[in-house]
């Protein structure tokens, strides 16, 4: 009897923490972007990769003499986005921007294992000739960024081990006092106009090192 409740209890155990380490890729809405994405697939100069941050952003817009793509979905969590470098490295990018992180801090992820999971993309993403780690956005609410800014810096090791990840510190430019910048949110959270401006800036002289056809 104790043997068989052992085992049950591990059995239940698995399947949650299976639930929670998939939890976007579980979302309709997740599963239809993901397939829009493998629908429309090709070559790209630049992969924008991550959650509604990257999502809401027009970068082919603001990069218009290169061939950038959004893979960015609303809501994507760190764990569910490592089912989906299957796409970004099929499309042979030169540069890879990566946002992640701030949904799995909201959801009480801890820190450390939001960062052993980013680890596992850097490694995924060691075929691309570059990538770069985006710091997680701080938030309007301090009750999470002590949290953030714990895996800001785990980021930061970790992407100084990688001989193709940088780290760009997106805070020192959006955020002050470990508070976002309110001139550049719209809820305390996503960004507007000029919040992807100042991101625009922080990106741009990378994007302009990437040679373009004449």
């Amino acid at each position: 009897m104790n043997r068989m409740m052992i085992l049950l209890s591990g059995a239940v155990l698995s399947v949650l923490f299976g639930a929670s380490i998939c939890a976007s890729s579980q979302y309709p809405q997740w599963r239809a972007k993901v397939d829009e994405f493998r629908q429309f697939k090709g070559h790209a100069e630049i992969v924008m990769f991550g959650d509604s941050l990257t999502a809401n952003g027009n970068w082919q817009e603001m990069f218009p003499k290169l061939t950038a793509i959004n893979r960015g979905i609303s809501g994507e969590r760190v764990d569910s986005a490592l089912l989906r470098l299957g796409e970004i490295t099929a499309a042979r990018p030169r540069l890879v921007f990566i946002m992640l992180g701030v949904n799995d801090i909201r959801r009480s992820v801890s820190p450390d294992r939001v960062a052993a999971s980013y680890g596992r993309i850097i490694d995924r993403l060691a075929v691309v000739d570059a990538i770069v780690v985006q710091s997680t956005l701080f938030t309007s609410d301090v009750a999470f960024n002590a949290a953030i800014k714990r895996l800001n810096g785990s980021l930061a090791a970790r992407c100084s081990q990688a001989a193709n990840c940088r780290f760009l510190d997106l805070n020192a430019a959006l955020s002050r006092n470990d508070l976002i910048r309110p001139e550049f949110t719209t809820d305390g959270i996503h960004l507007n106009g000029d919040g992807y401006r100042a991101w625009e800036h922080q990106i741009r002289p990378m994007m302009a090192a990437i040679p373009t056809e004449q």
